[in-house]
């Protein structure tokens, strides 16, 4: 008996492995405190590049919007065709796209696809927006993948995943425009994109669930159900807009075939 309560107090008084304790104690907070910072950079980058996307499609839209109709399969000038630039779309708007990089290994696909897809206005002003988000496409599509830095840094794997993703996580409006002509002269286009946060831990604290975000009306049904088909995981909305003139001048174009 005496022996026990020896051996139960040695224990209770056994200082081995108290710095290895007061390790974890300091360093799990920093540790945590280090992912969440290096999160919160990723999404201020995407917030940057989903900027420079708004000024892309606004530009676009100031030049495209009072632009020869015969480059635009006859579309009236100044009118917005809401039903152009599906997904499918622009799915192979960014395949075309895609194919410049020097992986591809055919540069000049590019503009040609560019010039055959984007022949409504709309599918003009969102490929403009769309090509610099391409950077911001998770790196996997298919179920949630383990969150890393690795993957949070991304690899040129995006540029794939982006054909699939981008199209239902983007959006072009234009807040200003009621109906489909735009009688102003200047233009405001917003761009919506729903970006993924992979950083480990850092994406629990500054981060949502699609569901979160439907709750809140940042995104739409529509992505909530793609998003969770393709990728999962936790997503952060990020929006900005842009307005600028319309750079339209006072002369009609001459029909192609008069002399």
């Amino acid at each position: 008996m005496n022996r026990g309560l020896h051996r139960e107090g040695a224990l209770i008084d056994d200082e081995g492995g108290v710095v290895f304790v007061e390790f974890l104690v300091a360093f799990l907070p920093l540790w945590v405190f280090f992912l969440s910072v290096v999160q919160l950079a990723f999404v201020s980058h995407a917030d940057l590049v989903v900027r420079h996307a708004a000024d892309s499609a606004a530009r676009s839209a100031a030049v495209v919007l009072p632009d020869d109709p015969a480059a635009y399969g006859g579309s009236p000038k100044m009118v917005l065709d809401r039903t152009d630039g599906n997904a499918d779309e622009m799915s192979a708007l960014l395949g075309s796209l895609s194919s410049s990089f020097p992986e591809s290994g055919s540069p000049g696909r590019a503009a040609q696809g560019s010039a055959s897809l984007g022949s409504s206005r709309m599918g003009s002003i969102r490929l403009a927006a769309h090509a610099p988000l391409m950077s911001l496409a998770p790196l996997n599509v298919g179920p949630d993948p383990r969150p890393s830095l690795r993957k949070a840094i991304g690899t040129k794997g995006r540029l794939l995943s982006a054909l699939h993703y981008q199209p239902f996580a983007v959006s072009v409006t234009f807040p200003n425009v009621t109906g489909d002509v735009v009688d102003q002269t200047e233009i405001t286009a917003r761009v919506s994109y729903t970006y993924q946060c992979t950083v480990p831990i850092g994406r629990r604290l500054l981060c949502s669930s699609l569901d979160a975000l439907r709750e809140r009306g940042e995104v739409g049904e529509g992505i909530v159900h793609v998003a969770h088909r393709l990728v999962g995981g936790r997503f952060r909305q990020l929006q900005h807009d842009t307005t600028l003139l319309i750079h339209d001048a006072p002369y009609e174009y001459k029909p192609e075939d008069a002399s």
